[in-house]
This record gives structure tokens, C-alpha cells and sequence, in this order.
């Protein structure tokens, strides 16, 4: 049976008699279209309500257990018992290239995007912090937190860095924080 005569036996069946007319009336006179298909009725049989998951007995513990260690923002306090604010920040990239990567065309393995950029700094403001004494620090090589008598962040980093080659400026007149670490290259983030 070819197409044609599928869609002709297919309209036959639901009713219709041209099978290009697409106002064709169904059994009842109607246009035949979703809306027209019969309605099922509510059968009486009744719908089983969710069981909460049974306890794994093997598990070494529950999900609940399993918590972040990254502090809520919301609950912590600082010394004035006002709740600590979140500092705006935003990611910045650096790229090493030279004259022959940009005139000549000869960095074969570099692009605009980040996966080709060597070190990834992170710029934090801060105003009202009048120096880097008062910041609590402490960058790994996936997240970094900042802690200040008003100020908290936690973050998880985009890019896997040398926190070890890392460094820090503190910039007095824009009080602002710039975190700057060398990104790990792919092999170091496939684990080979």
C-alpha cells in the first residue's frame, strides 16, 4: 500500500472522506481535530499516593548527612549582628601572547575563549574596607572564600587554578580585591 492510500484508509477509518481536506466533519459533523477525540472517564480506580523511599540498610549514610561545607550566607552574622553581604565580583581572563601571535597570525592553538587563557583573576569589590588586613583569604584550587567583618563569599571556581602561584592586590583607591591564579592545564584537570 503506498503513502497515499495509508492516509486514504487512515481517513476512512476516523470518518472523513477527502483526505487533503483538513475541515473534513467527523462522525458527529464536526471538524475532526484533537479537541473532538472523546474524553475518557474517571474509571474509579484510585490513584496510589507516593511512599516515601525505604532506608537503604547498606548505606553508609543518609542523604540528608550529606551537607556542603560552604556556610548559608543568610544565617551568619558579623560584629555588628547585621547579616553579611555578598560582595559583587566578576571573573576576569589573561592570555600570554605576543607581536607574532597578533600581527602574524601564529598562535595556532589559541582562541578568544577561556580554555586558551593561562590565568583567571577574580575581581572583588569591597568598599568600605579600608585594607587587606581586615579580609580573612583562603583560595583552593576549586573555591574560594572571603571573609570580612561585612563582607562573606564562598565560590566554587569556573576553572581549576594553582592556588599555590596565586596572588592578591589590594586596591586602596576602588577598594577592590584582585585574586589572581595560573589555571591548571587540561591534563591536570583529566587527572593524567
Amino acid at each position: 500500500m503506498s503513502a497515499y492510500g495509508d492516509i486514504t484508509a487512515m481517513a476512512t477509518l476516523l470518518g472523513g472522506k477527502d483526505p487533503d481536506d483538513t475541515e473534513a466533519p467527523g462522525p458527529s459533523g464536526a471538524p475532526f481535530n484533537p479537541s473532538a477525540l472523546p474524553v475518557s472517564k474517571d474509571d474509579g480506580v484510585a490513584i496510589p499516593a507516593v511512599r516515601p523511599g525505604k532506608k537503604d540498610t547498606k548505606a553508609i549514610w543518609d542523604v540528608s548527612e550529606l551537607v556542603d561545607d560552604f556556610d548559608d550566607d543568610s544565617e551568619e552574622e558579623g560584629e555588628d549582628g547585621v547579616g553579611l553581604s555578598i560582595p559583587t565580583y566578576e571573573f576576569l581572563y589573561k592570555q600570554a601572547i605576543n607581536t607574532a601571535d597578533a600581527f602574524l597570525g601564529m598562535a595556532h592553538n589559541k582562541d578568544p575563549g577561556t580554555r586558551s587563557c593561562e590565568d583567571m583573576v577574580l575581581k572583588i569589590s569591597l568598599p568600605g574596607t579600608k585594607s587587606m588586613r581586615e579580609l580573612d583569604l583562603e583560595v583552593e584550587t576549586d573555591r574560594l572564600r572571603l571573609r570580612s567583618a561585612t563582607y562573606k563569599l564562598n565560590l566554587y571556581l569556573p576553572h581549576k587554578v594553582d592556588a599555590d602561584e596565586g596572588k592578591a592586590e589590594w586596591d586602596a583607591k576602588s577598594e577592590t580585591l584582585k585574586v589572581s591564579c595560573p589555571i591548571l592545564d587540561e591534563e591536570y584537570r583529566l587527572g593524567t
